[in-house]
């Protein structure tokens, strides 16, 4: 059952979606997002709906989550929780739309076989596609939220540190992820982020490469990419490190990756415009010649999902980062054939700069 805490601030999150629907011009809010269910309606399940109007809320699941309901979603005022196999049919059934001018959905967490059946369902109603609704509230964390993050950041670098007493030469990048994923486990995480990065030497090129079969040698340069998850709440971070002696080439790279990192963390206060912000890092790595080589953009937002608003990117020159918004930053340096690297942090960001949730060591260690 959901603490007073839990439920006043879920009667909270309510009230501000409700307030951006009103904003938005809509009489209803379909969502359909399961890590939105959960952070509105307190639901960790797979399968579910909610619907929000400015008097009604309404909860939709099927049988199998029967039980669960019962003990994770929050008595909210005027929740009803309906359990069928078929959403729209009872919702139809239920004529819940017949007081409604204009329902809105998010067109990029909608199918488009379930469009027709929505449409039916809503009848009177018209649909309106509404975007970023619920991301704009989840963007500001609460002090709760925060705390998890955090626990779930410590576990990652907690597990990091383990795992530079565990590398050898000989060992495969497959190996190297098992320990990450047991490891973690073993210290409390909930589960896997995301699918484990392990990438050595060339391979370290692969921003995405996923753990191979490939066996790690003297004087390979290692980049692993992970994330824990504690009470629903994401962590995600980058280390680079060297197994034996790297070349000089190697800690040249890393020294401007270093400094570039280091430079973004800084610029990190809150209002700071998101494409500033990836150019604190950014510029810094094109002066040193290798500004084509860094493809992706500085980092994203991190909460209930792994990837969240903001978008920490050149590309976005509109957007501010507010206070108390979780992000990333992982700057990155790639050359095709030879190595790469990455540093990333989890930050919550403030007035007086970045609060540094990741706290493994970001040097380039030697193993």
């Amino acid at each position: 059952m959901a603490t007073k805490q839990q439920l006043k601030a879920a009667t909270e999150r309510i009230a501000s979606v409700r307030k951006e629907m009103k904003a938005a011009g809509i009489d209803a809010l379909i969502v359909a997002h399961t890590p939105h269910l959960r952070y509105l309606f307190g639901f960790s399940g797979s399968m579910g709906m909610g619907i929000i109007s400015q008097r009604d809320l309404y909860f939709f699941t099927n049988d199998l989550y029967a039980v669960q309901v019962q003990k994770e979603v929050y008595a909210l005022d005027g929740l009803k929780t309906i359990i069928d196999r078929d959403f729209w049919g009872a919702a139809a059934q239920r004529t819940i739309a017949k007081k409604w001018k204009t329902v809105g959905f998010d067109p990029t967490r909608t199918m488009v076989s379930g469009l027709k059946a929505m449409k039916k369902a809503m009848s009177p109603a018209t649909l309106k596609e509404v975007r970023g609704l619920v991301e704009r509230i989840t963007m500001v964390k609460t002090a709760g939220e925060i705390k998890d993050i955090s626990v779930a950041a410590q576990l990652a670098s907690t597990t990091y540190e383990h795992l530079l007493n565990f590398v050898k030469p000989g060992i495969t990048e497959l190996e190297v992820a098992t320990f990450i994923a047991s490891t973690s486990r073993q210290l409390g995480s909930e589960k896997d982020a995301f699918d484990i990065i392990v990438v050595g030497a060339a391979r370290s090129a692969m921003p995405h490469g996923r753990a191979s079969s490939s066996v790690i040698k003297s004087g390979d340069v290692v980049t692993v990419d992970f994330g824990c998850c504690w009470n629903g709440m994401y962590s995600d971070m980058t280390r680079t490190f060297a197994v034996g002696t790297p070349s000089k080439k190697v800690v040249d790279v890393f020294a401007v990756l270093y400094d570039a990192h280091l430079s973004a963390l800084d610029a990190a206060v809150s209002g700071v415009n998101a494409a500033a912000l990836d150019a604190a890092a950014r510029d810094l790595i094109t002066k040193a010649g290798y500004g084509d080589f860094f493809k992706h953009s500085l980092g994203h937002g991190l909460g209930y999902e792994v990837h969240e608003d903001p978008r920490i990117s050149w590309a976005n020159t509109k957007q501010e980062v507010p206070t108390n918004c979780v992000i990333t930053i992982e700057p990155g340096i790639y050359l095709p054939g030879k190595f790469g690297m990455r540093i990333e942090d989890d930050v919550v960001v403030t007035p007086s700069g970045a609060d540094i949730l990741t706290t493994a060591p970001r040097e380039l260690v030697i193993v």
